[in-house]
């Protein structure tokens, strides 16, 4: 299947940095930072101390990144060139990926909703940050 259009890395590239703003943000103490937190049963001063912030920061980025590519691949591949097509398939990629990867895994893992909607919500709200861009610059 050849793409119907070229892939802009530069707008994938921005939506890498805007999810990676955001999910700073999102999980700020100024937002819902201590709502996740207290959902995992996790402190903040074990939050602040179990991982290194610049590698982590480097993982978010390459995860959103690749994200940010596969669905604008898949916009090219079905000519989706519009944000309200963007919106769409991000919603559809959501809910067929994410949403049915975490449900599975919180199951598992026994963690409770409230961190599926916390942590599935943001994923929500990225996926549609990307469709946005991504749909209006192709």
């Amino acid at each position: 299947m050849e793409p119907l259009y070229p892939i802009n890395f530069l707008a994938i590239f921005v939506c890498a940095l805007i999810a990676m703003g955001l999910d700073f943000l999102y999980y700020s103490p100024i937002l819902l930072g201590k709502l996740w937190i207290t959902s995992d049963e996790k402190s903040d001063e074990t939050e602040q101390n179990n991982f290194v912030k610049i590698k982590l920061c480097m993982i978010n980025f390459f995860s959103q990144f690749v994200m940010a590519y596969i669905l604008a691949r898949l916009m090219s591949y079905i000519g989706a060139s519009t944000p309200q097509e963007g919106i769409r398939l991000a919603f559809m990629m959501w809910i067929g990926f994410i949403a049915t990867s975490l449900t599975m895994s919180y199951v598992s893992e026994g963690k409770k909703f409230t961190q599926f909607l916390i942590d599935g919500g943001f994923h929500f709200i990225v996926l549609l940050i990307f469709g946005i861009i991504l749909g209006a610059w192709h």
